[in-house]
């Protein structure tokens, strides 16, 4: 019998069992300071072994009003499959930071600009506006994990985080490293916020401070996380939203109206913010069909139908004009689709009883007076009765031409219509124009 099979669990519960030190936990990610040709092509060789293995890194930029209006002081690279983080000097090196070539000819823009590395970044737009505005660089392959985040939120979808508050809000951080990273981050912002009596100018101070290489760490070195417990809330229909919005704000922030700075870019994206409701279609439209007409007039038809919402009744709205030669075109219509149980009202230009679901002609003309013409509605299956009619008026005395308006809505496709393709369609009422001859 082994020593560890002596032990009984009543002695089990005298040891004294402790929790490991939080802090031995998470252990800081180290950083390479990158300004010289030499430290820079070995980045470079690292960044482009990433492309053969569609590899990954995650990404942040700081610089003094950092956009087309300002400039790049610092790029922070993290790179997993090192577990290192590269602290690209910008400022610096200038343009040869994106010029100067590795071992296999390629340089930091080319590595920036491929679709085969994966870049992570938390809020794309300011970084790809100044890439692209102040070093021609057209960042690709980016995911925002600021989007990420706000896809996988339940519930409303307006605003956006910022960093601090998504790195705060999910709490996956060991207590002692969240703190450190809060305290790092507020002795920063008190540096660089010119709220705050500071000066973006820091991060152009050579040699950088040992504060400030932590807090470029510790913008990168928990995008890893974030961005896996995100993506682990999302279905592959989400995570296609998010790729699609963040290439919208990769050409947003390359245009020329782009700018950088608004209360705006608070604002999530807008299909997001007012989604459609559950149930509603895309959209459909009313077929209408005209009656040959001996003389080929000038007609004008057209039929709208707005898509249903959930619980909502859809609606329809048609317009017609039959004119005839030298007259202007007077019939126009507007009316209500299929409410529940299959039934439809519409009051336009006469009368359209809702009675018993039976539609009623409009007034027999009088000697001298108006004249009224009816079309008649379809016939249906037995049993089944259009629901509306509309009649309108044509004048003896203007002698204008109108048209006559038809509509039923009726639980079941009419036997005599049903071979009709492409005529009948499901939640719209079938609409028939007939021109009338003047009197």
């Amino acid at each position: 019998m082994t020593s560890l099979e002596l032990i009984t669990i009543k002695e089990l519960g005298k040891l004294e069992l402790s929790e490991p030190d939080e802090q031995s936990i998470w252990k800081s990610t180290p950083s390479i300071m990158v300004d010289t040709s030499v430290a820079l092509r070995s980045l470079v060789d690292t960044l482009m072994s990433l492309e053969k293995s569609s590899g990954s890194i995650y990404m942040d930029l700081e610089g003094v009003k950092l956009s087309r209006l300002g400039s790049i002081s610092l790029i922070q690279i993290l790179v997993p499959s090192s577990e290192q983080a590269f602290i690209l000097d910008v400022h610096t090196l200038g343009k040869t930071a994106f010029d100067t070539l590795g071992s296999e000819g390629k340089s930091l823009k080319d590595a920036l600009e491929s679709d085969s590395i994966k870049k992570y970044l938390f809020d794309v737009r300011n970084d790809s506006d100044a890439l692209f505005a102040l070093f021609g660089v057209r960042l690709a392959g980016a995911v925002d994990i600021q989007l990420l985040e706000l896809a996988s939120r339940t519930g409303d979808k307006h605003v956006v985080c910022g960093l601090a508050k998504c790195i705060e809000q999910e709490r996956a951080l060991p207590l002692r490293a969240l703190e450190q990273w809060q305290s790092t981050k507020k002795e920063v912002v008190k540096m660089f916020d010119p709220k705050l009596g500071g000066s973006y100018e820091v991060f152009n101070a050579r040699p950088l401070p040992q504060v400030l290489i932590e807090y470029c760490v510790g913008d990168v070195e928990f995008l890893p996380l974030l961005s896996t417990i995100y993506q682990s809330r999302l279905d592959s229909p989400w995570l296609e939203r998010v790729r699609i919005e963040t290439e919208k704000r990769l050409e947003e922030s390359r245009s020329p109206s782009y700018q950088p700075h608004g209360k705006q870019k608070s604002l999530g994206p807008k299909k997001w913010r007012y989604p459609p409701k559950e149930g509603k279609k895309s959209g459909s439209t009313a077929t209408v069909k005209t009656s040959s007409f001996k003389k080929a007039p000038k007609s004008f038809v057209t039929a709208a139908t707005s898509a249903p919402k959930e619980e909502e009744k859809p609606t329809a709205i048609i317009a017609v004009s039959v004119p005839t030669k030298g007259k202007k075109p007077i019939a126009a219509v507007g009316g209500a689709a299929p409410k529940t149980k299959g039934k439809s009202t519409a009051g336009v230009g006469g009368s359209a009883s809702k009675k018993k679901g039976r539609p009623t002609a409009a007034p027999t003309p009088k000697k001298g007076g108006k004249s009224t013409e009816t079309a008649a509605t379809p016939a249906s299956e037995k049993g089944k009765k259009p629901i509306a009619a509309i009649a309108a008026h044509v004048s003896k005395k203007e002698k204008k031409s109108t048209a006559v308006i038809v509509a039923s809505a009726t639980s079941s496709v009419p036997a005599q219509l049903a071979s009709q393709e492409g005529f009948i369609r499901p939640t719209v009422s079938e609409v028939y124009v007939f021109e009338l001859s003047s009197y």
